[in-house]
């Protein structure tokens, strides 16, 4: 894994055509910006976790 450090309105730019921006720091949250051509499909990773994963490790519902 390639670790970078960034500043708010500095960028990286992958492979030539993505460009992935620091936006805002807000705490401990980071805003990101990414610019890629219409054929590069961006999804954010807990999106692609299996649906059994991703509910083992949502809140548990309290019974009433």
């Amino acid at each position: 894994m390639l670790v970078l450090r960034r500043k708010v309105g500095e960028s990286i730019v992958l492979d030539g055509v993505i460009n992935i921006s620091v936006l805002a720091v807000e705490g401990e949250r980071v805003k990101i910006g990414i610019t890629a051509p219409p054929d590069v499909t961006i999804v954010r990773e807990e999106l692609l976790r299996p649906a059994t994963e991703a509910s083992s490790q949502a809140s548990p519902v309290q019974p009433r």
